[in-house]
């Protein structure tokens, strides 16, 4: 339990200064397994073609994954401090700020916290406010308890012992990882951020504790939480409105259906890769844009596997380069990564220039990780930095992350 003295005494900055170091542990550890993989893995197979060869090429592939493992695990690490230290910064934050309520009304509050009432006190308004700041105060160590508690479970959680103890496929190593406990870190840090918002406050304690962030702070909620200020009764309609865009497209509620349907497969096409499919569906039955004559669901039967047992959209419904296109013929602007916002789509592309996956931007942590929800592989907030870091370590397929942030009018 964090007492009231601690929170005021805590030093967020301590916990980011801690993240910053820890990534540059993850940097090494990349190089080190990027190394390993391209030279001595590469040098054996050019060098050395015996049975002999085959052994030692297995230990030293062993070893680099080892580090790449080591790597995606401590970016885990930091994503968790990174969230921690600006989720402590806003509830010590909160915490001042009940504090100045009751002082300012005349109250006392001691060394645990606990406000009184001034002898003498004749203003009935008072007792109110006592109880008011009391609750306030309660509230916002509440929250730092809360806090500590999650983001030391995702720690504990991203230094068990990985066991690996064979070499491992690449997909077989991103669910002991980054689909694993390096995930699980990232929707912690959302979810401490989120401990920080008075969702059970009436209206107008809504409306007070927005007005009293800074243009920063707001910015941190709308990126990490827009889904919950959307919803929230006490934030300001030109704010929703700003979340939602002003267009026919709804971002918030393109975003609700599709993390609503990121485990669901009713909107698939089997056979094939559903990725672009998905963000068309949530453009469409979540975020209420209308079909066009290209971008359209109507079956038009062009099927380029000759496999499929269904019929296909269009192409810019169904394919990642022509959605791509389609996007940004109709308002869509391309931002850089670091700018990507909730409802901006992102594409990759890989070196030979083709886009080959879609998914939607759902959130931004504190610390600046982009959260995706997608479809084969299906994930709900999965950080796809950390997902295309991963596959150019280990192969060198360097893809691009693309950025479109829609403009429908």
């Amino acid at each position: 339990m964090v007492s009231f003295q601690q929170l005021k005494d805590a030093d967020p900055d301590g916990f980011a200064t801690a993240a910053d170091d820890w990534m540059k542990i993850a940097k090494e550890a990349d190089t080190a397994a990027e190394d390993i993989y391209d030279r001595g893995g590469k040098a054996l197979r050019e060098n050395w073609a015996d049975g002999v060869a085959d052994l030692v090429e297995g230990h030293v592939r062993k070893l680099g994954q080892d580090y790449q493992a080591a790597g995606m695990t401590i970016r885990g690490v930091v994503t968790t401090l990174d969230g921690f230290a600006d989720s402590l910064r806003l509830a010590k934050r909160n915490l001042e700020d009940a504090v100045h309520f009751a002082t300012s009304r005349g109250l006392a509050v001691d060394a645990n916290g606990k406000v009184t009432v001034p002898q003498g006190a004749t203003d009935p308004r008072t007792a109110d406010d006592a109880k008011r700041a009391g609750w306030l105060i309660w509230d916002a160590v509440n929250d730092a308890t809360k806090i500590d508690e999650q983001a030391a479970a995702s720690l504990r959680k991203l230094i068990q012992p990985a066991h690996i103890t064979r070499n491992l496929s690449q997909q077989e190593l991103a669910d002991q990882t980054t689909n694993g406990a390096v995930k699980a870190a990232g929707h912690t840090s959302l979810n401490m951020l989120k401990q920080t918002m008075p969702f059970n406050a009436d209206k107008q304690t809504q409306t007070a504790w927005w007005n009293s962030l800074t243009p920063a702070q707001r910015d941190e909620y709308m990126r990490a939480a827009p889904l919950e200020l959307y919803d929230m009764p006490g934030i300001p309609e030109q704010t929703k409105k700003e979340l939602a865009g002003d267009g026919p497209l709804n971002r918030m509620e393109m975003l609700r259906w599709a993390q609503e349907n990121g485990s669901s497969t009713n909107t698939d096409v089997k056979g094939m890769n559903n990725c672009t499919n998905f963000v068309s569906h949530a453009m469409h039955d979540g975020g209420g844009l209308d079909e066009t004559g290209s971008w359209n669901e109507k079956r038009t039967g062009w099927d380029p596997t000759g496999k499929v047992d269904a019929h296909l959209g269009s192409r810019e419904w169904q394919l990642a380069k022509a959605h791509h296109q389609y996007v940004l013929d109709n308002g869509g602007q391309s931002v850089p990564t670091a700018q990507a916002r909730p409802g901006d789509i992102v594409y990759l592309k890989d070196q030979t220039g083709d886009i080959h996956h879609t998914a939607l931007v759902t959130a931004v942590t504190p610390g600046g990780d982009v959260m995706v929800t997608q479809h084969n592989p299906n994930h709900t907030d999965v950080n796809v930095v950390d997902r295309v870091e991963a596959g150019r370590i280990y192969s060198g397929n360097d893809d691009q992350i693309l950025v479109v942030r829609p403009g429908f009018r």
